[in-house]
């Protein structure tokens, strides 16, 4: 089973874009907000407030695929308060025209899964699109990864997670041990559905994202439905391939 963390989804706002002359966005598409190759962002993580570790992020790879869209590859490697390895994983970015996608499969909520380890999963992701021109007050697409799990011979059951109700609130500013930024609020709804055994389960967080239009990711916070934190992300440092390859 593929392993990955409910706090990740913070990091589909990572590629927003600014808002660009059309004649530039070939170039805003092969480097989106400026990431290239060997740039590392790094985000500290949070539990209901309390330090659970950072998330290191770096660029792989950026190319052409064969739908001629720009793609943007990225490791994502969870390290714990006591900064042991815990997971590894790639995500892709993908760009064309005025619209950034981001990979859905950050949508993927673990505990979800955790019930049916040991079956097979089939993912039916609708990544979650940002266009390059965004304004306070607008509506954003909804992102969405369905999940069917079966055994061998039969269908089991079928989760939803899903971002929605997503809209850009306010243009704020955010500090944060990375510096200070001019950030957008984008508040959305993060929705978890499945049908466990005939019952019908469905749990719901309200999120607040803030994203800087030339650094992405800035800061992040899920709200349990009773108002209480959640899972959090905070962007602590970003490199860019200079320096990152500095020892």
């Amino acid at each position: 089973m593929i392993k990955k963390y409910f706090y990740a989804l913070g990091v589909v706002v990572l590629l927003a874009s600014g808002v660009v002359p059309r004649a530039t966005y070939a170039q805003n598409c092969q480097h989106p907000l400026g990431l290239a190759k060997n740039t590392e962002f790094v985000f500290q993580v949070t539990d209901k407030g309390r330090n659970k570790g950072t998330l290191n992020n770096k660029v792989v790879q950026q190319s052409i695929d064969k739908d001629g869209m720009y793609v943007t590859t990225f490791k994502s490697a969870r390290r714990s308060e006591k900064n042991r390895p815990e997971t590894s994983d790639e995500y892709h970015i993908r760009c064309s025209g005025d619209t950034l996608y981001l990979d859905a499969m950050l949508l993927l909520r673990e505990q979800a899964l955790k019930a049916f380890e040991g079956k097979d999963f089939d993912y039916a992701p609708v990544d979650i699109a940002y266009p390059q021109q965004m304004q306070v007050g607008q509506k954003l697409p909804d992102g969405k990864l369905g999940v069917k799990v079966r055994s061998s011979t039969v269908n089991i059951t079928e989760i939803s997670m899903v971002a929605t109700d997503r809209k850009v609130e306010a243009l704020e500013k955010v500090t944060t041990p990375a510096g200070t930024f001019d950030a957008y609020k984008i508040t959305y709804n993060y929705v978890v559905e499945l049908d466990a055994m005939g019952m019908a389960l469905r749990d719901v967080f309200k999120v607040e994202e803030y994203f800087s239009l030339e650094h992405g990711l800035i800061k992040a916070q899920f709200m349990n439905k009773r108002g209480k934190k959640a899972k959090g992300l905070e962007l602590i440092s970003k490199r860019d391939p200079s320096q990152a390859l500095k020892k």
